[in-house]
């Protein structure tokens, strides 16, 4: 307390300096491309906007409000080495070097190399305007509040993409059930909600096939007064709404089709909804609009032919490599580590007890859930198919093949997770140990020879013990199969292994570790029945 009495006197005396700064543009930005004005959110530790975009090269002013009782800062910051998805965390860790420094220093490391544009520390009741030039060079900009402790909520991300996104704060509601027609929302409890960072229309959030139904809300920037005309395609029903008239209705149950409405509008800000639901068969929502000068522009990430889902700003692997998000995974648990390869397979690890959790294929994920607001929540996988695999330990001691095999726990004691390399293409080897058994596990993509199926997964488990047990055994799967050949079949699941004989046993699948000259090694593949 004693801290934060002597931080608030120091800054008050300060209060108006940044403001007086930033009173006049600077040279150079009499004229700019775009204005934004955000505001903290009194006793709620947000920013009202918490998503936009802007144009690569523009010039952008900043209008900072801060209403509420605390100061906050908002620094702009490169994306760094996980191109935005980082919300700033080295500019974190450098606040948090400067120890006794931070008081004086207002809590921002002025010289980070990652700081792109900052408003200085803003007192509680006051504002500042500034400015600064986009760069060049695409990707998620985050930008955060330095003051000890905010970082986790107060922050936001700014896309500079070539098609700037004239929406910002869009947010959605899911619903589960069977309509043939719009429902009436207002009557039903909607089982997930979250903010879409983009800004961009977008289904690939939910977490069922058929049978839901979405309700976005947004704001849409209107540059100038005129006439605006909005285009929904959907499969199946859709609406559109804005200010609360209905512009668009494209509802009831049919297949991908568009249809259009127009409305005069003031320039600025206007609320926009749209609202969609899916029965059975496709799913696809895409929107797009245009106005006084310019043409039709998506407010979707794609326009999706008839009968394709919309994408959204998902988590892609680069070219060639393979990219990693660990955190709150749906099916995967807390201490979740997922893995999207290029080659359009994905796989969820569990380091709570060293397992597969699942695999999938197509996208990889949606980091939206824990990267906007509070970050609450697990996510699941953004792609198809999953399949998931047993939960529980992977690897333990039996009296014999046929044994019932330990309950799962939430987090195993006989092993020990140490971690993961990566190697030149950025596909991870897990490591983890079970007493004096050390243990690799990796996992490669493999392509299918055929375009129109998913390819499969690869995994290579090694153990090395110079004191090895004789009656370890490793889990497959779990589930009623058949065998073909040397190849194992359930109704979603392929299974082939190499360097040890499978066991069924009880509907699991497992396989004793056998060791010569203190190695043993697995090479277990995976892939989607036919």
């Amino acid at each position: 307390m004693r801290f934060l009495s002597k931080y608030y006197i120091l800054v008050f005396c300060l209060s108006g300096f940044v403001s007086l700064l930033a009173a006049n543009p600077p040279k150079g930005f009499e004229k700019v491309d775009q204005e934004i004005t955000i505001s903290t959110l009194e006793a709620q530790m947000k920013y009202d906007v918490q998503s936009f975009s802007v144009k690569p090269n523009s010039k952008v002013k900043v209008l900072f409000k801060n209403p509420d009782s605390l100061p906050h800062n908002l620094i702009f910051c490169t994306p760094g080495k996980k191109k935005g998805g980082d919300k700033g965390q080295e500019v974190i860790d450098a606040v948090l070097k400067l120890g006794d420094k931070g008081v004086e220093m207002d809590w921002e490391p002025k010289e980070h190399p990652r700081i792109l544009a900052s408003s200085g520390m803003v007192q509680p009741g006051k504002e500042t305007t500034f400015y600064f030039k986009v760069p060049k060079v695409e990707g998620d900009y985050p930008y955060i509040c330095t003051f000890p402790g905010h970082y986790q909520l107060m922050n936001g991300m700014m896309g500079v993409t070539k098609k700037a996104n004239p929406i910002t704060n869009l947010t959605y509601e899911i619903y589960h059930g069977k309509w043939q027609k719009i429902p009436d929302f207002s009557k039903l409890k909607a089982v997930k909600s979250g903010t879409i960072a983009n800004g961009l229309f977008d289904i690939s959030v939910r977490e069922i096939k058929d049978n839901f139904a979405f309700v976005f809300n947004g704001k849409i920037e209107c540059p100038k007064d005129g006439k605006y005309s909005f285009t929904v395609s959907s499969d199946d029903g859709s609406q559109l709404f804005i200010n609360g008239q209905k512009i668009v209705d494209n509802d009831g149950v049919h297949g991908n089709q568009a249809k259009a409405g127009s409305v005069e509008l003031k320039k600025g800000k206007h609320d926009i909804q749209v609202k969609y639901f899916e029965l059975a068969g496709g799913e696809a929502i895409s929107v797009s609009w245009s106005g006084p000068g310019f043409k039709n522009q998506s407010l979707s990430k794609t326009a999706p032919k008839p009968g394709q889902t919309v994408e959204g700003m998902l988590i892609e692997a680069p070219e060639g490599e393979a990219t990693l998000y660990r955190n709150f995974i749906d099916g995967a648990g807390p201490r979740a580590i997922g893995v999207g390869y290029h080659e359009g397979v994905n796989l969820a690890f569990d380091a709570n007890n060293m397992r597969l959790a699942m695999i999938w294929h197509g996208e990889f994920i949606d980091g939206a859930r824990h990267w906007i607001g509070r970050g609450q929540g697990f996510q699941p996988p953004a792609g198809s198919d999953v399949i998931r695999l047993p939960e529980g330990v992977v690897i333990t001691e039996l009296e014999n093949s046929d044994s019932v095999w330990p309950g799962s726990e939430y987090r195993t004691r006989e092993l020990d997770f140490e971690g993961y390399t990566l190697d030149k293409f950025q596909r991870p080897t897990f490591k983890y140990s079970r007493e004096d058994i050390s243990i690799t596990d990796k996992v490669i993509p493999v392509n299918s020879i055929f375009e129109e199926k998913p390819g499969k997964l690869r995994r290579i488990v090694k153990f090395s013990s110079d004191n090895a047990q004789s009656n370890l055994y490793f889990r497959l799967a779990q589930g009623k199969f058949e065998k073909n050949q040397e190849d194992y079949v359930d109704e979603e699941l392929f299974l082939s292994v190499k360097g040890g004989k499978v066991l069924a046993s009880n509907d699991d699948l497992r396989v004793p570790i056998l060791f010569k000259n203190g190695m043993s090694e697995l090479e277990i593949t995976y892939g989607w029945a036919e």
